[in-house]
C-alpha cells in the first residue's frame, strides 16, 4: 500500500444514527416551537439556529475513516478513543446495503457510507492483504 492517507466520511450504523440525529433535530424543534409561541424576533432564537447548524456541521465533518499505512482509523465526534484497526487484524470488510461491515476479533461494526466511498474503502483496505 502506498504511504498516502485516504479519508472518507461515514455515519454510524442505522440505529445509532437515528438516535443521534433525533437529538440534533430536537434542538431545531425547540427553536421552531419557541419561535411559533412568541412570533417575534428574539436573539436566543438565532443562537438556537446557530447551535443547530453547528451540531449538524460537527456531526457530518468529524466522522471519518482514514486509511494510513497499515491502519484503519474510524474517528468519532465526542469519544476520543477512536476505533483503530491494524490491517493484519482485519478479518473482513464487506459491502452491505448502504455501507460497510467490518469484522475484527469476532466483533462486527457497521458504518453507513456512500456507494463510491464504500467501494474505494474496500479496495484500499484489501489492497496488498
Amino acid at each position: 500500500m502506498s504511504n498516502s492517507k485516504h479519508t472518507f466520511k461515514y455515519q454510524p450504523n442505522l440505529l445509532s444514527s437515528l438516535i443521534v440525529w433525533s437529538w440534533t433535530l430536537l434542538v431545531l424543534m425547540v427553536g421552531i416551537i419557541w419561535w411559533l409561541e412568541i412570533l417575534t424576533f428574539k436573539w436566543p432564537l438565532v443562537l438556537i439556529a446557530v447551535l443547530f447548524i453547528a451540531l449538524v456541521a460537527i456531526q457530518i465533518s468529524l466522522r471519518r475513516v482514514s486509511i494510513d499505512r497499515n491502519l484503519l482509523i474510524f474517528s468519532t465526534v465526542f469519544n476520543r478513543s477512536w476505533l483503530v484497526i491494524p490491517r493484519d487484524q482485519l478479518e473482513s470488510i464487506t459491502a452491505i446495503r448502504g455501507g460497510v461491515a467490518v469484522q475484527v476479533d469476532r466483533n462486527r461494526y457497521q458504518f453507513l457510507m456512500t456507494k463510491k466511498s464504500r467501494q474505494a474503502l474496500i479496495e484500499l483496505a484489501q489492497l496488498d492483504k
